[in-house]
């Protein structure tokens, strides 16, 4: 991804028990890493001149939503340019192999997939026209 990514928000199927959640915003934040070019800073220095590791440089709030939130979430996101959405669905959580997941994700349409959670990135007016009305998860 070239453009320029100035938020990203994640949303999360409202009805899933914490550490499903949890799991879900891990495997989005691994697609995003990998995928949203500059979406992490450089390592920083503490006092004593120890180097860590660059953590996110845009803001990405977790948000919550029924699972037609996030099935239009990305729908409508399909046809924006610059943004960038990775998905996660139950299929992806209850497989057991890649493989098996291709295979199950391949039975069925993008508005029929289970979606549990989705990760979208791109200027803060795109991302908080598609995320905008979600309550923050807690």
């Amino acid at each position: 991804m070239s453009a320029k990514y100035e938020k990203c928000a994640f949303v999360v199927e409202q009805d899933l028990a914490a550490g499903l959640a949890m799991n879900t915003v891990a495997a989005l934040s691994m697609s995003v890493g990998r995928f949203v070019d500059g979406i992490i800073g450089d390592a920083v220095k503490d006092g004593d001149g120890e180097a860590h590791t660059g953590i996110t440089a845009i803001p990405l709030p977790i948000l919550k939503g029924a699972a037609t939130d996030l099935r239009d979430i990305v729908l409508k996101a399909a046809g924006l340019p610059d943004v960038f959405v990775a998905d996660f669905t139950a299929v992806a959580q209850s497989s057991r192999s890649y493989d098996e997941y291709i295979r199950r994700t391949a039975d069925l349409g993008t508005a029929e997939l289970p979606y549990i959670g989705v990760a979208v990135c791109g200027s803060r007016s795109a991302v908080n026209k598609l995320t905008g009305s979600l309550p923050l998860y807690r």
